[in-house]
């Protein structure tokens, strides 16, 4: 008799059992907010990342088409912080332009659309300061980082936060 009894007064939930259950899902709703953040970021890196191998490869494409002009493209004191917005004056694009004047209007396109394209983006193009100083490369930044902090003596610079990408000018 003494069981049966005890069984009735058991029956049912308690107000603890369902409070530590709302407990518990609500830490995996957080755990599960918290990699959709994640993902975000990680997606808004790779676009960032994707946006600058195409800038980067449209720098190149421009510097080997011209090659008359090759050290104003490779000074890198010709590429500038440019702040979005209207495109630069002046079109080469389907009209008869100087080498020069191609140059100076590649570089200062390049710069408007990496500063459209990317957060605080910039680029520049200049001899890489690895392999011994043989060879040029593109660089292209983001997130306030500068392009000259992208690469080292020792190669490019590979920290978690860089927001960078260097590409080598193969000719």
């Amino acid at each position: 008799m003494l069981l049966k009894n005890s069984r009735a007064r058991q029956s049912g939930i308690s107000l603890l059992e369902v409070l530590i259950s709302l407990l518990i899902l609500s830490l995996g709703a957080l755990g599960f907010a918290g990699l959709q953040l994640k993902g975000l970021k990680t997606t808004e890196d790779a676009n960032y990342r994707a946006h600058a191998t195409l800038i980067a490869q449209d720098a190149i494409e421009r510097i080997l088409s011209n090659p008359e002009q090759i050290t104003a493209y490779i000074t890198s004191n010709s590429y500038t912080a440019t702040a979005p917005g209207t495109a630069p004056p002046g079109n080469c694009v389907g009209s008869t332009c100087s080498a020069s004047a191609m140059a100076t209007w590649d570089i200062a396109h390049l710069n408007w659309t990496v500063a459209n394209a990317l957060p605080a983006g910039r680029i520049m193009a200049g001899t890489c300061p690895f392999n011994g100083g043989n060879a040029q490369c593109v660089t292209v930044s983001w997130n306030g980082m500068l392009p000259g902090n992208c690469t080292t003596a020792g190669g490019i610079n590979s920290t978690p936060d860089s927001t960078c990408l260097v590409m080598e000018i193969i000719r």
